[in-house]
């Protein structure tokens, strides 16, 4: 600072003036004096750290001999440490150094000093030695002793490319920080000569992590030169990369120059502002760069990149000595090179978002300062082996093939492929292949922006057409890019174009996207799109965007709606402008509905209410097994899907979900419930409300369901042979929500029997009115359905012809009430039948069927109490029993396997076997699976009867009968009834069988019967003085036919014990026989046919005072011939004839008995003629021959039959002549009682 002396010009002085001056400096008194004492404090800091350093030198030594191997990677020997304090610190002088490779590769470098600055800052902070610079002073560097000594080499192998791989080595150890050389030689080895010395006046390489900075000034020998300044800034490692140069000048002018390259990791910054760095991963080949006039070219040959390609870069570029010119043609560049050298030249070009695999070819570029602005550069290449793909390869379309021009900023893209393929990458890997493509598009990049625009873009393939147009572009202000474009589709896979677009683009269309579409076909689709690309953000989010379109889906199948069914065979068209999206859907097949018309309309963000209107016709019964297996839609209509419908209907639809609060962004779980109402039309279907009731046929009415409640609905249809009238609806019941079925009816009774499994036999008859109700309770957690149903009637109109309790008149009222309640497993059903009948029983179900598991039932008009034990108790007292009905029921329940173990106890005033009936009887029974027994006590009848649990021939059924009273002879055969009534085959025992008050014995039978007809099989009638055997075959619409014998011991006592009158007597009488009848009529006299043959031995006709009693066994004739012979015995004393043979035979048909008899006694008799059964009167002619007329000997050798008697007798009337013949024929007629004998003449 320059100061001027005070003048008088300047004026007198202010006052104070000395003592403002006089501040200023004091206050810069005190400053001086702070900073001088600072000084003083970092001096005795730093020269208390210099002594303490040289202090402790010596233990240091070793530590920073290992801290400068550390840093350079190489073996470090000296002869000398000491410690100064230099300009930056203090330093550590290493004196008389050498380094060389580790391991005692050889002598790299040698110094008389090597000097470390130590960094005192991080000395202080860590407490460690720190390096912060190395300097060597006048080293002498032998760089092709490390290059000949490496490990596998020989020196005579040293060489150029050995020499950099040497460099390389020790860069790549160099863990940074900063070198400095300060004078001394280079020896750089040169293969086949000298090595080349190098004087290095002045270098420093410093490197900070991938930073480098290296500043050297080396002076050259005489024939290169005078000096080479070096200057390098770079990033990266400098260790991967060679350079090998070759040039030649001339004056001191550069007149040509070749080499080659080899280097990893190359970047560049890009030309333009914000660009991003050009990098190239790799690169290798041959250059050379040549004088041509006044112009330059460089080429290249065989450049390898780091990018994948075919074949080699080749590359010519000419220059213009004023550079405003240059032309240039490149081979085989990989697509991914372009593409990085265009962003560094355009960055806003949206390249970065693709990933571009191809060769360029015949790339070509001219461009020339001369031309006006914007036209200046011209490019063309032919691309090859082109793919585009996605960033994240998601989309990637190959097979291509492009040609590419432009100008400047302006490119046009010829796009082509014959057999390109589309990969998609998702969840389930999707690939088109035969696709051939033809677009063309135009690139310009100006003004910071882009623009992308295409007229005709076609994508094809047999089963696929796709054009489309529009223009994608970007401002330079950073913003989103906008679109407008339109894409129309045609015949395409529905499912290919939705795997193609991925869930992403499908949840554009909302949530009833989301649906999984498993086949179909786009017939035909318009898009277009106008708006700002987002995409976060729906198309149609931006104000002014437009997002609409159409298409129209044929055939396809939707799932993924659960809970309802997949959808099938779907004709729908869906169109949609923005967020709103409207679908009309022609037909469709959704499980068991057919879906005869829907629309559907949704907001994609769910700002609006969706609305789903549609029409299906399904049939009922697979519809509600569907319902059963989506028990969640219960809630609808409960207990509705545990009905069994059966038939057609039809159901309309209508659905509203409301928007949810906020849009989509709204939490599921506080989404609101939708409101539907749906009316199920039934036309003809069939219910069955409860398993086990018969059904409601031809149903007709309309179900109405309303916010998820069923309606009040009515209905109509048949049931039990009448009309029904239904009321459906809902009510609170015990705090839950019931459906109710209520019902009015006209039951026809013979329906009523046959739907509970009875026979049509007309016992019941007539139509009865009732009433019902049917409750339906959903089940609590964990359990099932609840229902009770109560049924009443008063049953008039129905005659009942049943014995009692059950018997009644048309016009006479009886109660009916059935109350049944059950659960989804057990239930209890109450029955009251007038005063007359009351039961309760549990139940069980099983499958679909339920089963009693115990019960009583009263004859009573007192409620009976469950047993304790599992069965079924019948007890009470009746009018009047039907023992085989009872049999065949009982017998029937006990097979029944819904029925537990049977017991029986009553009693009757009267009971019916057949025609017969006896009094006051009792009657306790018992069934079970395995079989059962009855047994009854009466005055007139006792017995018992038991059977297995298969009844067949080797296990009958047995019916023994203690004492039958059977005043008929057919009501013998009315035990065989009562033992049909047990099955197949039965073994009938009788111990004592009465006829009309007379004894027969004991009788023993197998039958066995069949469904057309019944057989009678080793019958045996054992009485005191006869035995009967006897067989007997029946079929149904045919005859009965019957074979017999009769054994007898004591003629007359038979003939008393059959009620006939003891009119002959013999001590060996055999009776057999062949008959037939008419198996529908009764056997009788009239309708029997057939055969008979009697024998009777050593007997003698009775007198009528001892044959009093009984009727006439008409067919022994001799005793009526006897009686009619009255004449000759005036006092009406039959006579006694005595008989050593009385054998018969009787053809029997229409009610007459053909006799041919030989009696052979006292006379010979001999008779032919007609019985008449039915008339009770003789018409026969009887010869009886006494003396010399009776059949010769010879005669009875042939056999003594009636036959062969008249034979005889004819024979002798024929040759004796008229003279000789006698009166011996006679006549007998008249009635059983009052036989008439006559002379034959």
């Amino acid at each position: 600072m320059d100061v001027a002396p005070l003048t008088a010009d300047a004026g007198p002085v202010a006052p104070g003036a000395g003592d403002a001056e006089e501040r200023p400096r004091g206050r810069r008194l005190r400053l001086v004096a702070w900073a001088a004492g600072a000084v003083a404090i970092l001096g005795a800091v730093a020269l208390t750290a210099w002594e303490l350093a040289a202090a402790r030198v010596p233990q240091h030594r070793a530590a920073l001999e290992a801290l400068i191997r550390e840093h350079t990677g190489l073996d470090v020997g000296f002869r000398e440490l000491t410690v100064r304090w230099g300009w930056y610190g203090p330093e550590a002088v290493f004196h008389r150094v050498v380094l060389g490779e580790p391991g005692g590769g050889g002598v790299l470098l040698r110094a008389p000093r090597l000097v470390v600055g130590l960094d005192t800052w991080r000395m202080l902070r860590s407490g460690e030695l720190a390096v912060a610079r190395i300097t060597l002073v006048e080293p002498d560097i032998d760089l092709g002793t490390g290059a000949a000594l490496r490990p596998g080499a020989h020196r005579s192998q040293a060489g150029h490319d050995s020499v950099l791989a040497a460099g390389a080595r020790l860069l790549a150890r160099w863990r940074g920080g900063r070198i400095e050389l300060e004078g001394g030689t280079l020896h750089w080895p040169m293969p086949g000569a000298l090595p080349l010395t190098v004087g290095v006046q002045h270098a420093q390489l410093r490197r900070l992590a991938e930073l480098w900075d290296a500043d050297v000034q080396l002076l050259l020998p005489a024939s290169l030169g005078e000096s080479l300044h070096l200057s390098v800034q770079m990033r990266g490692d400098p260790g991967l990369g060679n350079l090998e140069l070759h040039a030649e000048f001339a004056d001191g002018r550069l007149l040509r120059a070749d080499g080659k390259v080899l280097a990893e990791g190359l970047a560049w910054r890009g030309p333009a502002v914000a660009a991003e760095s050009l990098g190239i991963g790799r690169l290798r080949g041959d250059w050379q760069l040549a004088r041509r006039g006044e112009a330059w070219r460089l080429e290249a040959h065989a450049l390898e990149s780091g990018e994948r390609a075919p074949a080699a870069v080749s590359a010519s570029v000419d220059v213009a000595s004023d550079a405003e010119s240059a032309q240039g043609r490149v081979e085989s560049v990989p697509l991914p090179l372009l593409a990085a050298v265009a962003r560094s030249f355009a960055p806003q070009l949206p390249l970065g978002q693709l990933s571009l695999e191809g060769v360029a070819h015949e790339l070509s570029f001219d461009w020339n300062a001369r031309r006006p602005a914007g036209e200046r550069l011209r490019t063309s290449a032919r691309l090859e082996e082109l793919s585009i793909a996605s960033l994240s390869h998601e989309l990637t379309l190959t097979g291509l093939t492009a040609q590419l021009s432009g100008v400047d900023a302006r490119l046009t893209l010829d796009l082509h492929g014959e057999r390109a393929q589309l990969h998609a990458v998702r969840a389930e890997p999707v690939s088109l292949e035969g696709l051939v493509v033809a677009a063309r598009f135009a690139l310009a990049a100006e003004h910071g922006g882009w623009q992308l625009r295409t007229d005709e873009l076609a994508i094809s393939r047999p089963d696929l057409a796709l054009a489309a147009s529009g223009t994608l572009a970007a401002d330079g202000t950073g913003g989103k890019p906008r679109v407008a474009a339109h894409v129309a589709l045609k015949q395409a896979d529905a499912v290919l174009i939705a795997k193609l677009l991925g869930p992403g683009a499908l949840a554009a269309l909302g949530a009833a996207s989301a649906a999984q579409l498993s086949t179909g076909r786009i017939e035909n689709a318009d898009l277009e799109w106008r708006g700002t690309v987002d995409p976060a953000r729906a198309p149609w989010s931006a104000a002014g965007s437009v997002f609409r379109g159409a298409f129209e889906l044929r055939d396809a199948s939707l799932g993924g709606l659960d809970p309802w069914p997949q959808l099938e065979h779907l004709d729908a068209h869906l169109e949609w402008r923005g967020p709103r999206v409207h679908a009309a859907i022609a037909a469709g097949q959704a499980g068991t509905f057919t879906l005869a018309g829907a629309s559907a309309e949704w907001d994609a963000l769910g700002e609006r209410p969706t609305h789903l209107a549609a029409r299906l016709t399904a049939s009922a019964q697979p519809a509600l097994a569907w319902l059963r297996a989506h028990r969640e839609l219960a809630a609808y209509a409960p207990g509705i899907e545990d009905l069994d419908l059966r038939g057609d209907t039809r159901l309309d639809v209508d659905v509203l979900v409301p928007a949810a609060a906020g849009g989509s962004s709204t939490r599921a779980n506080h989404a609101p419930r939708p409101r539907t109402r749906i009316n199920a039309v039934l036309d003809g279907v069939r219910l069955r409300a409860v398993v086990g009731l018969p059904p409601i046929d031809a149903l007709h009415g309309t179900l109405g369901f309303a916010g998820g409640h069923l309606q009040p609905s009515q209905l109509s249809g048949q049931w039990l042979g009448g009309p029904v009238a239904l009321s459906v609806a809902e009510r609170r019941d015990s705090g839950a929500t019931a459906l109710t079925i209520a019902g009015r009816g006209l039951a026809e009774t013979r329906q009523a029997l046959l739907a509970a499994g009875a026979s049509d036999d007309a016992m019941l008859e007539g139509h009865a009115e009732w009433t019902a109700l049917l409750t339906l309770l959903p089940g609590s957690e964990g359990s099932g359905l609840r229902w009770r149903v109560r049924a009443d009637s008063n049953l008039i109109g129905v005659a009942s012809r049943l014995p009692e309790p059950f018997a009644k008149s048309e016009s006479v009222p009886l109660p009916l009430r059935v109350e049944l309640q059950a659960g989804a497993d057990t239930g209890q059903l109450r029955l009251a039948l007038g005063e007359r009948l009351r039961a309760t029983v549990a139940l069980h179900r099983s499958g679909e069927l339920w089963r009693i598991e115990r019960g009583a039932v009263h004859l009573a008009s007192t409620a009976p109490s469950l047993p304790e034990e599992p069965v079924l108790t019948l007890e009470g007292r009746m009018s009047r029993l039907d023992l085989p009905a009872l049999l065949a029921l009982w017998r029937q329940a006990a097979r029944d396997a819904a029925l537990p173990a049977l017991r029986a106890r009553l009693s009757a005033a009267q009971l019916a076997v057949g025609a017969r009936t006896y009094d006051e009887v009792s009657v306790t029974a018992e069934a079970a699976p395995g079989g059962g027994t009855l047994k009854l006590e009466s005055e007139g009848l006792a017995g018992s009867a038991s059977w297995p649990a298969t009844v067949d021939d080797s296990h009958p059924a047995l019916v023994h009968l203690s004492r039958l009273d059977a005043p008929q002879l057919g009501d013998g055969a009315r035990s065989a009834g009562l033992a049909a009534a047990l099955g197949p085959a039965a073994r009938l025992s009788i111990d004592d069988l009465e006829w009309q008050g007379r004894s027969l014995g004991s009788l023993a039978a197998q039958l066995t019967f069949r469904s057309d007809g019944f057989d009678v099989g080793e019958a045996r009638l054992a009485g005191e003085n006869e035995d009967s055997h006897g067989s007997l075959h029946c079929q149904d619409g045919g005859a009965c036919r019957a074979e017999f014998s009769l054994d007898s011991r004591d003629a007359a006592s038979t003939l008393a014990a059959f009620g006939f009158r003891p009119e002959l007597a013999a001590s060996r009488a055999r009776l057999t026989g062949e008959l037939e009848w008419p198996q529908a009529a009764s056997p009788s006299l009239a309708t029997l046919a057939g055969s008979l043959h009697m024998r009777l031995e050593r007997g003698v006709t009775r007198t009528a005072a001892a044959a009093e009693g009984g009727v006439p066994l008409a067919l022994l004739t001799v005793p009526a011939l006897t009686a009619g012979m009255r004449a000759e015995n005036r006092d009406g004393v039959l006579p006694a004839l005595g008989f050593s043979r009385l054998t018969a035979d009787f053809e029997l048909r229409d009610g007459q008995a053909t006799v041919d008899l030989h009696f052979d006694g006292d006379a010979e008799i001999l008779v032919r003629g007609r019985t008449g059964l039915l008339a009770h009167d003789y018409d026969e002619q009887a010869w009886i021959l006494r003396g010399e007329q009776r059949l010769p000997a010879a005669v009875r050798r042939l056999g003594p039959t009636p036959k062969v008697a008249a034979v005889w007798l004819s024979l002798r009337e024929l040759f004796a002549g008229s003279a000789d013949r006698t009166r011996a024929a006679l006549r007998l007629r008249g009635t059983w009682e009052e036989p008439m004998v006559t002379s034959g003449d």
